[in-house]
């Protein structure tokens, strides 16, 4: 049976992890989520320095790339079917 109060012995229960942008958790299947998700990201890609920081940025760039990649391949088909 869970109660508020704790004994002597037992440690103490860790705190939930709320983002600080929504002062609370949302469902990651949401859209909401998904914005949580991303602020939490680049706030730790933010922090980041030194070599870590070269390397995310390097993996968020080879991530990024192939969508801009088919987006240019996408503008040049409708292009030179006018």
């Amino acid at each position: 049976m869970h109660t508020d109060e704790l004994a002597d012995d037992e440690p103490e229960r860790p705190e939930i992890y709320v983002d600080g942008a929504w002062g609370r958790t949302a469902n990651p299947n949401t859209a909401d989520g998904e914005l949580q998700n991303i602020a939490a990201f680049g706030t730790g890609l933010a922090r980041l320095t030194g070599p870590r920081r070269h390397a995310a940025r390097l993996v968020v760039i080879l991530l990024l790339l192939p969508f801009a990649l088919a987006a240019l391949i996408g503008i040049a088909h409708v292009l030179s079917l006018v």
